[in-house]
């Protein structure tokens, strides 16, 4: 899957005004400090122009747990951040049926009910444990995926992915339009040297 053009036109629109709005002396910092600044501005811009998700919300929270990049926040989304930064007291779970949860846990008893060897129980045990494991794992890696559960949880991490996926496609073509222009920059400054010194043999 992939991001649709709108949301990377909406992105490329974000991230511009973000560059603008910070106006970001790199001549006074370290070559760390700008890729950070640069990490920071790339995912304030996919966060507004992604919209309202809930991984939205949990990286806009993240982010504005360290004092330094609150103001910067602020600045770039305005009467957005305080939206942006409340939590979400909605229930998270997906509404179910009371028929299908009965008929869900009738099956699973039955199962258990039949299963006499000792290896299907293992079996099953190690199943569990390890869709636990993955789950928690993918809690940790959704910005605000510790309060998402089962369908929610995927939904926003391959929404998620989708829109990491987009800003390191547009990163990767804003460096080769900026590399394309340093050259063809370089290149006409050169030219009327080269003409200079053609003239002169």
């Amino acid at each position: 899957m992939q991001a649709t053009k709108s949301f990377e036109r909406a992105f490329l629109r974000q991230l511009l005004r973000v560059f603008r709005l910070s106006a970001v002396s790199y001549k006074s910092m370290s070559l760390q400090e700008r890729k950070s600044a640069i990490k920071l501005s790339a995912d304030v811009a996919m966060a507004s122009a992604r919209g309202s998700r809930k991984w939205t919300r949990g990286l806009i929270a993240k982010l504005s747990e360290e004092d330094e990049h609150r103001s910067f926040l602020r600045l770039i989304l305005g009467t957005e951040y305080e939206r942006l930064t409340k939590p979400c007291h909605g229930s998270w779970k997906i509404p179910r049926s009371k028929k299908i949860v009965r008929r869900s846990l009738r099956v699973c008893s039955r199962r258990k009910n039949n299963l006499r060897a000792p290896h299907g129980v293992k079996s099953s045990v190690l199943a569990r444990t390890l869709v636990e494991k993955r789950t928690h794992a993918l809690k940790r890696l959704v910005p605000g995926g510790e309060s998402l559960d089962g369908y929610s949880l995927l939904d926003e991490a391959l929404d998620y992915v989708i829109s990491l996926r987009a800003q390191a496609d547009l990163m990767q073509k804003l460096l080769t339009t900026f590399e394309a222009s340093k050259l063809s920059a370089l290149s006409k400054c050169t030219l009327p040297e080269r003409k200079a010194s053609f003239v002169g043999k």
